[in-house]
């Protein structure tokens, strides 16, 4: 069979249309970030106008500052980890049959950290401002991992619970992450409360993964069963998520001497993503809405020989 002919195989088993139709979805997010970030070139004053600033506070802004950006860079940073998280998390939940379900709890996720964001700076009484996609990024990546411990369900049979150790991990690698990429780029290695914080972090993760060392174990075992497309895709979230923690905070933002950015709510987006994505998960999947789902991937029909 030519290498051609294979190719026609493989695009005749895939619904292109019905993927793209949640792909479509997906992007509705960055889509929203782009026409600001548009409309923001042509007229520079809605950018202040658009972000939340407590010292210029308008109802409107709780829903629209996490879709503006300080410059460019920002937004581009934002936007490229938006796209790698969802567009991945979309990828796994269409192999486990769960697209429904991936894209109302992205979105339901994104309602729920526009809210928290903008009370974090409202409550705040050390933040004035709140602007970016990083936070709403931040909790799609906890929902990625809930996703990710899906498809490891899927694939190895077992329930989602046997690997809570590794999710307790994760959030403690990220952690450490975000603190030491925070530390790097502002150059504050002689901050006490951050580098005990770090160190704090890091013991932690230590400490669990030596006491959750058997569902490592585990996951090893399983992951000698899988076939090489299973391993890379599992390889595939170290790597999105080592992307992700070093653009949360992009250089040109970094060095923008009127800001600061909040390692807490990169953090607590995390959490949220997790926490809200297995609350929601377990619940929705009750509902035979969800269940309903048509595959992405059909089984190819023998052809008959006349």
């Amino acid at each position: 069979m030519s290498t051609f002919t294979r190719i026609q195989n493989f695009r005749s088993t895939i619904n292109f249309r019905l993927f793209l139709l949640y792909l479509a979805i997906v992007l509705i997010i960055p889509a929203i970030s782009t026409i600001f970030e548009y409309l923001i070139s042509v007229n520079p004053g809605l950018r202040s106008e658009l972000q939340l600033d407590m010292e210029n506070f308008h109802i409107y802004q709780i829903f629209t500052t996490s879709f503006v950006h300080l410059n460019f860079d920002h937004f581009l940073a934002n936007v490229t980890a938006y796209l790698l998280i969802a567009i991945y998390g979309l990828v796994l939940a269409t192999l486990i049959n769960r697209k429904k379900l991936y894209v109302v709890l992205s979105k339901v996720i994104v309602i729920i950290f526009l809210v928290f964001g903008a009370c974090f700076a409202v409550f705040n009484a050390t933040t004035s401002y709140y602007v970016g996609l990083s936070g709403i990024d931040s909790a799609l990546a906890g929902l990625l991992l809930i996703f990710w411990l899906v498809y490891l369900e899927h694939t190895s049979q077992k329930r989602m619970r046997t690997y809570y150790g590794l999710v307790f991990c994760c959030v403690l690698a990220l952690s450490a992450g975000i603190i030491a990429r925070y530390i790097i780029l502002y150059h504050n290695y002689h901050n006490i409360p951050l580098l005990a914080s770090l160190a704090t972090v890091i013991a932690v993760l230590l400490i669990a993964i030596f006491w959750f060392r058997h569902q490592f174990i585990e996951l090893y075992d399983v992951m000698r069963s899988f076939t090489w497309s299973a391993r890379l895709i599992t390889i595939a979230i170290v790597l999105i998520f080592a992307y992700f923690i070093w653009n949360l905070f992009p250089e040109q933002l970094g060095n923008y001497s009127t800001r600061a950015v909040s390692i807490s709510l990169h953090i607590a987006g995390v959490i949220i993503g997790i926490l809200a994505g297995y609350l929601f998960l377990v619940y929705f999947e009750r509902i035979a809405y969800f269940k309903r789902e048509k595959e992405v991937v059909l089984e190819k029909l023998p052809v008959k020989e006349t």
